[in-house]
């Protein structure tokens, strides 16, 4: 089956400045989205982020898309825009005890001006198995 999209000007499109949390539970991936909030700053003035969006998928979907997702890092590599190994070194442990990915940059250690801290433990959201 082939899926029509519709023109570019009825598709919404969502912005997130990263990944806050990504979790397991009942079967399903779900991968928390924040951008920087205009409104809420640290001590420093720096914004903070706050979550926007949460995207849900079955796991075979979420291995698909860490396909694509890779494939398109690959792709801009080879194009030149990223230097070949620019994803960063990998967690020691991909998933904690919980199944939370340690994806997203806290408070406690802030990895730029402009991204969240690296939160640990188990995600912060109930909506989380």
């Amino acid at each position: 089956m082939t899926i029509d999209p519709p023109p570019d000007d009825r598709i919404p499109e969502l912005y997130a400045d990263g990944v806050f949390d990504i979790g397991f539970g009942n079967g399903m991936v779900r991968i928390d989205l924040y951008s920087l909030s205009a409104l809420r700053k640290d001590e420093g003035g720096q914004p903070l982020p706050a979550i926007r969006q949460r995207l849900v998928m079955s796991l075979p979907g979420f291995l698909a898309s860490l396909a694509a997702l890779d494939g398109m890092r690959q792709r801009l590599e080879d194009a030149g825009v990223l230097p070949p190994g620019a994803a960063g070194p990998a967690p020691a442990s991909p998933l904690s005890s919980h199944g939370a990915a340690p994806a997203a940059p806290t408070p406690a250690q802030p990895a730029s001006p402009s991204a969240p801290p690296v939160r640990s433990g188990p995600p912060r959201s109930p909506n989380f198995g």
